[in-house]
């Protein structure tokens, strides 16, 4: 629940702090005083849309910020577990700040978040209902998950088995729907599969045999060049073209130093120089030799490399740029040519596991939707008694059930729809056909009274959804809401003074002018403040007179019997 709201720079309001606790609480004022400030500032909290007209004029930016109680909401405490955010004695700080440049800031405990992950915390802790935000309950779509909200943990678990089912259907369905689309493509597949797997199989490749093709293209392309130096460098070492030969030089200059070799250590060192170099150059010469003897011009042998080389090049455009690339990709056509020819087997094996996940979904389906008609018929019935405190006596509720489309989904095979007959003798109508928008919030006051027992979202924000009704409903209606407020906390935004008695804390918003600007305050009222508020309130009496004071204590007396206080 919400323990403190911190607004600052929103609308007419420099900044407020207020508390609040458990049970009722009130918010009160003159028409235009600003109460609905105090609801965009939590609507913020939210994460609805952030308007830049919220700023106060002449700021920069405004502010919202709330102290919430998360205790009694172990989904909040999951979902901050989860997220892995850090707190204390159960409480939980959200913040929201809107700029006038269009950009904004939400904070869970201090730490910038999406705005994503602040609407899906808050959602947890807070519930909010303004005048016109019965659009949900207007819309068939949200009245199978309302009349769910309802049921007890043997429904919640048949909801569970429902969702987990379909979750296995839906997977088996899908796997079988993708054969059944590959397999309308097989014959034409399979021929396209058997060219490839030919081409590649009959080029008979090897992993790196086209660096090896290469290597001897270059040297049949430069055979003349190769040759020509060979045959210069033998000639070199073993020919004397007017004079001596290398190898006669140096088997000479090594003789000669053999004579002084042992004079001294460095003559000793150049003998051993002249001896490595007549031998290395006798090596040289003979692998020279050894070359050009082997030295073949084989126009054939070249002409089957080039047409090789041109072959491979051809099938890397298709299967990649190596014969390793192009031997894998032989692999997977081999693999995926074996499962197409054992598609209709691998077919008909998909087609039964769907058809069994399919049975075994229905089968909790109808488990789920036999529990839910059990829940409508007692739903039902708690409606119209709801409905006839609220001044609607002998209105009918009816929950309407279809399984029209067929389609399976993870709530189930069921539609629902709320229908009403406001009057005896009236046929049922969709909620959306009622003329009233009183009807209507006694409607969503009703469905709000019975939820509330659940306790599954912690705190609720009622905006003046009391339009429309007066007089004795008024009174049921802030019992009904005190009655919510046994189990949650309620905010409720009110201009009838029957809900204001009712509540646990009553705050009173007011606006002022000082030094030309106009101020928003909020203050809790009580005693006999909180009197001449209610006197206020009660249509055409002053708030001064003895009538309107003592006509506002009596409410405040019976408001306090009703909910067990001694006054």
């Amino acid at each position: 629940m919400l323990l403190q709201l911190l607004i600052k720079n929103i609308a007419l309001i420099d900044q407020i702090e207020l508390s609040f606790g458990k049970g009722l609480h009130v918010l009160s004022g003159e028409t235009g005083a600003g109460k609905s400030i105090v609801v965009d500032a939590v609507n913020l909290l939210l994460g609805s849309r952030a308007d830049r007209e919220l700023i106060r004029t002449g700021c920069d930016k405004a502010y919202a910020e709330g102290l919430f109680d998360v205790s009694d909401s172990p989904q909040a405490r999951a979902w901050m577990d989860a997220h892995e955010f850090e707190y204390e004695e159960n409480t939980v700080i959200l913040a929201r700040e809107i700029t006038q440049s269009g950009r904004g800031v939400c904070r869970i405990q201090g730490m910038a978040v999406p705005l994503g992950q602040l609407r899906e915390l808050s959602g947890m802790l807070m519930d909010m209902h303004g005048q016109h935000e019965h659009q949900s309950l207007l819309d068939d779509k949200n009245h199978l998950h309302c009349l769910d909200s309802l049921g007890d943990r043997r429904h919640e678990g048949l909801m569970a088995d429902t969702a987990r089912l379909y979750a296995l259907y839906h997977e088996a369905h899908a796997a079988y729907a993708r054969l059944k689309r590959e397999s309308q493509n097989r014959d034409e597949k399979l021929k396209t599969l058997h060219a490839q797997e030919e081409e590649l199989a009959a080029a008979n490749l090897t992993e790196g045999e086209e660096e090896q093709l290469t290597q001897e293209r270059d040297r049949y392309r430069s055979s003349e060049k190769i040759t020509e130096a060979l045959r210069e460098a033998n000639a070199a070492l073993y020919e004397a073209a007017g004079g001596r030969a290398m190898m006669e030089q140096a088997r000479s200059a090594m003789r000669a130093l053999a004579a002084i070799e042992r004079l001294g250590p460095d003559y000793a060192d150049l003998y051993k120089r002249a001896e490595t170099l007549y031998y290395d150059a006798e090596d040289l010469g003979l692998t020279v030799r050894g070359i050009l003897d082997a030295m073949n011009d084989d126009p054939e042998r070249a002409a089957f490399v080039e047409e090789r080389l041109d072959l491979i090049r051809k099938l890397s455009r298709k299967y990649g740029p190596t014969t390793k690339d192009m031997l894998s990709a032989l692999e997977r056509i081999r693999e995926e040519l074996s499962q197409y020819e054992s598609i209709e087997a691998s077919l008909d094996c998909a087609k039964k596991k769907a058809q069994e996940a399919y049975r075994e979904y229905y089968s909790a389906a109808r488990l789920l939707s036999d529990s839910r008609r059990e829940l409508a018929a007692r739903f039902e019935k708690r409606m119209e008694e709801q409905l006839a405190d609220l001044n609607m006596r002998g209105t009918r509720f009816f929950v309407e059930f279809s399984q029209e489309n067929g389609v399976p989904a993870a709530s189930g095979i069921d539609q629902v729809r709320f229908l009403i007959a406001p009057n005896a003798g009236e046929e049922r109508k969709p909620l959306a056909k009622i003329a009233s928008g009183g009807e209507l919030s006694r409607v969503m006051l009703s469905l709000k009274a019975l939820s509330a027992e659940r306790a599954e979202i912690p705190s609720m924000v009622f905006d003046e959804i009391d339009t429309g009704i007066s007089g004795r409903t008024a009174q049921v209606v802030g019992q009904k809401m005190w009655d919510i407020a046994k189990f949650r906390q309620v905010i409720c935004v009110t201009h009838l003074q029957q809900i204001a008695a009712m509540a646990t804390r009553h705050y009173v918003v007011s606006k002022a002018e000082n030094e030309g600007r106009t101020h928003t305050s909020v203050r809790e009222v009580t005693g006999e403040e909180r009197v001449q508020e209610i006197a206020r309130m009660l249509s055409g009496v002053s708030e001064n007179s003895e009538t309107g004071l003592t006509h506002a204590r009596h409410m405040l007396e019976e408001a306090a019997a009703y909910r067990g206080i001694t006054q």
